[in-house]
């Protein structure tokens, strides 16, 4: 379906957001669930390293509002990584060893996609940010029963990571650095049943983080592509769930 078809009147991101979803527990760790629980369209999120952000829930509200029932469990079980953490290789070789991998997060990735199923939907996709984006990308090469996921100006992704990837895929690399390896990773999904449903988008006009927390959104270039990618999201999600 064509995004004017189906979301012709999403609402442009603002810089200052009150998060209008609901926190509560699911099974014991803190989650942020937003959209109308029931529907059959279901997205698990990964956020990035900082963790919770009005940034990112203003984003998941949006994909609420079109009709996706959203997910946010908070697998840093609120200990978020700060900038001085991302720039100390030490502390970021021990976070993706511990807390940031894919086998620490892989448990609730399992009980929250269970959970969405459980409340009523029949498709469910994962979309993660960032270190989630890396994250969200294991998951579509481990977990069965998901329609596609997406990753938003993904980090640590490498060419190895795209082969096993078993839907398809929308991805929104940020730096002309990594097109190349991004290009070649979508050549080899393109060859694969889905790989006319795998997008490839990038934004290297902005900067890293743009959609999370590091993004400034009272810059009117900023906030423009981020209802570029809201709009490029809305647009894959609904192509891959049926209504």
């Amino acid at each position: 379906m064509s995004l004017s078809g189906a979301f012709s009147n999403i609402p442009p991101v603002v810089a200052n957001y009150t998060a209008k979803g609901e926190h509560g527990k699911l099974g014991d760790i803190d989650c942020y669930f937003t959209g109308k629980k029931g529907s059959k369209r279901g997205i698990f999120v990964n956020y990035d390293a900082f963790r919770y952000h009005p940034n990112v829930f203003q984003i998941c509200d949006i994909l609420g509002s079109l009709g996706f029932y959203v997910l946010v469990p908070d697998l840093f079980r609120g200990k978020p990584q700060t900038i001085d953490d991302l720039e100390n290789s030490k502390v970021m070789e021990e976070f993706m060893g511990n807390c940031g991998s894919w086998k620490a997060s892989k448990a609730y990735y399992i009980h929250g996609i269970e959970y969405l199923r459980n409340s009523g939907a029949t498709s469910v996709g994962i979309l993660g940010f960032c270190w989630g984006g890396k994250v969200a990308l294991t998951g579509l090469q481990e977990l069965d029963g998901l329609v596609g996921g997406a990753i938003v100006h993904p980090a640590m992704v490498t060419s190895d990571d795209f082969g096993k990837v078993k839907t398809p895929l929308l991805a929104m690399p940020f730096n002309d650095k990594d097109m190349e390896m991004f290009k070649r990773g979508f050549a080899e999904l393109k060859t694969k049943p889905f790989g006319a449903q795998c997008r490839l988008e990038s934004y290297v006009d902005v900067i890293y983080g743009f959609c999370g927390p590091r993004g400034d959104w009272t810059d009117p270039t900023i906030a423009k592509r981020v209802n570029d990618a809201i709009q490029l999201l809305a647009t894959f999600f609904n192509d891959i769930m049926p209504n």
